[in-house]
């Protein structure tokens, strides 16, 4: 019988040592493959070159792994890929025992739009407290974010718990509708795809990569020229005439009750952090132009037959034909249009001019609001979101600002117009520096900071002065090239027939809206056509010299007040005016 041959071998057993050798190799040579890229990034990182932080952010802020403030020295600054969207901002990284260190944050009413942080409320605080607690040093940090929502600030709100603030002032919501739909490819990435961009644009060497194709600047509305004076770009982005603009907006029910939940929720996250850390927090609830802003985009109700439509067309078209010689007719006209559809919002804002007009105070006011909430594409503060702000601070026992309330009183009939804000939602100079006053006495009746000396108007105004003067010439034209811009941006060359001045408070409004961009000729052709409507305008004029002096700009009040005499044929009057002329420049 033949000697039995030993057992083969299995054949997954002979190949199994193959296989692992193959994936060794493979994993060898993508290793290989992937050395050059390794040792670039240590080199990139060992010699310190193409700082993710140094470029611009690819992710607009939503790279939650980045932060607001780095180390430089013996100071912390705005990470520079912030700064398209953040203010230059630095602060003592070791805090001084006599600190009171504020941080504020909001979107561009706390950036100072469409100024700088020089003329923004956060500033003015700072020098308010530094005035009235002389032993105190006080550090008031700009976190106001262009075009940030709330849910986007709450990252950045727990960051700075880390850097020892004595308070944190919360002045938000006229933004989260606007980025909902401006960002929306982002904000709906997957976590995955999230999670892999982050760590991706944390590498040196994408950054280096990025850096051959975009040049970032300190502004996007403003750069420095080597010889420090300010050079504005030749064009910006219109954001609305991209696919995520005016055409994104449409009536939503659903959205606005989602987007305004979402700011509940990350405006309590942001309190209930502070209040973990033992950190105060104050609100401030922001308010908005009505008289002189009229809807970003109008829409008719749902269901409306092209029939309907047409005859809504044709009595507001009559109405707009007679309003200029009749508002009694054009009221008529536009009452009928509301009959057919009453939630188109142009239709409301041009209903009440015409009762603000007429003297119909309650109704103008009513349909000013209405049209305000109508408006599809809402860059203004909603009413949800403006007493949603209250309830939580009620909630929470956190001290408010109301702006909007202190606006609406100051204003005519209740209704805050240009008198007010330079253009939907950004405060004057004066306005955020009585926002800064409101918050400097709040503080002291909630306790949160000692009582201070007194600083008497005379002072202040002094301080106001010499803090202006150190700004550059072209401070306030550029703040008026900014806010044209922005009027671009949002197509409202098409509306502008919807605000020009109609009466003698509308002219007044413009000049004092233009007397505060810095352009005091064209200010002084809306100041004299106030006069000449209406004569009484002339003592309105006056007082408002005097509140331009109180904000710090003395010559623009003695201008103005110069200008008032030349005007005037009572020889009495006009001498008492270059006296007060004369006064201002003295102070």
């Amino acid at each position: 019988m033949p000697e039995s041959e030993p057992p083969s071998s299995s054949p997954n057993l002979r190949t199994r040592p193959v296989r692992s050798r193959s994936w060794s190799f493979r994993l060898a040579a993508v290793a290989v493959g992937l050395s050059p890229l390794v040792i670039a990034e240590i080199a990139l990182r060992v010699f310190g070159v193409a700082a993710p932080a140094s470029g611009t952010d690819p992710l607009a802020g939503f790279n939650r792994q980045l932060r607001l403030f780095e180390r430089a020295g013996d100071r912390y600054q705005v990470i520079r890929s912030r700064e398209p969207f953040f203010q230059p901002q630095n602060f003592a990284a070791v805090k001084p025992t006599n600190g009171f260190r504020i941080f504020s944050f909001g979107g561009s009413t706390v950036y100072g739009h469409p100024y700088l942080a020089d003329t923004s409320f956060p500033k003015w605080l700072e020098l308010e407290l530094a005035a009235t607690h002389p032993n105190r040093r006080v550090e008031s940090v700009n976190c106001g974010g262009i075009s940030y929502a709330s849910y986007r600030l709450a990252p950045i709100v727990r960051e700075v718990l880390a850097y020892q603030p004595d308070l944190i002032v919360l002045a938000m919501g006229h933004n989260d509708f606007l980025e909902d739909r401006t960002y929306q490819p982002l904000k709906s990435r997957s976590g995955a795809r999230r999670w892999w961009e982050d760590r991706l644009n944390k590498l040196r060497i994408i950054a280096l990569i990025r850096s051959f194709f975009v040049h970032p600047t300190r502004d996007q509305s403003m750069s420095a020229s080597p010889q420090g004076k300010e050079q504005l770009p030749a064009e910006v982005s219109a954001r609305l005439d991209q696919p995520t603009g005016y055409a994104s907006y449409h009536r939503d029910d659903a959205w606005r009750e989602q987007v305004t939940a979402q700011f509940g929720d990350s405006f309590r996250a942001m309190i209930a952090a502070c209040r973990a850390a033992k950190v105060p927090v104050l609100v401030v609830a922001l308010g908005s132009n009505l008289r002189d802003c009229p809807p970003f985009k109008s829409e008719h109700r749902a269901g409306l037959s092209a029939q309907d439509e047409l005859r809504w067309q044709v009595a507001f078209d009559a109405g707009t034909a007679v309003e200029k010689r009749d508002l009694n007719a054009a009221l008529s006209h536009y009452q009928s249009a509301a009959a057919i559809d009453d939630q188109h919002a142009l239709l409301a804002f041009r209903m009440a001019r015409v009762h603000d007009r007429l003297g119909h105070t309650n109704e103008a006011r009513e349909l000013f609001l209405r049209a305000k909430e109508l408006d599809v594409c809402p860059l203004r503060m909603i009413e949800e979101v403006y007493e949603l702000q209250h309830q939580i601070a009620k909630e929470t026992q956190a001290p408010v600002v109301d702006a909007r309330r202190a606006t609406e009183a100051r204003s005519p009939q209740g209704i805050p117009g240009h008198d007010e804000f330079l253009d939907h939602v950004h405060p004057t100079v004066a306005g955020h520096q009585r926002i800064a006053q409101a918050i400097a006495a709040k503080l002291a009746v909630a306790g949160l900071i000692e009582t201070g000396e007194p600083w008497p108007l005379a002072v202040r105004r002094g301080a106001y002065r010499d803090h202006l003067r150190t700004l550059p010439t072209s401070y306030f034209p550029n703040g008026h090239r900014r806010v044209e811009w922005l009027e671009k941006w949002a197509k409202r060359e098409r509306l502008r027939e919807e605000t020009a001045p109609m009466d003698a408070h509308g002219f007044l409004h413009l000049g004092f809206r233009l007397l505060d961009l810095g352009e005091e000729s064209e200010a002084w052709d809306a100041c004299r056509a106030a006069i000449k409507l209406r004569p009484e305008s002339l003592a309105d004029l006056m007082q408002h010299a005097d509140e331009l002096a109180d904000q710090g700009r003395p010559e623009a009040a003695a201008a103005l007040m110069r200008r008032l005499a030349e005007m005037t044929g009572d020889a009495e009057l006009r001498r008492r005016i270059e006296v007060t002329a004369a006064r201002y420049l003295e102070r």
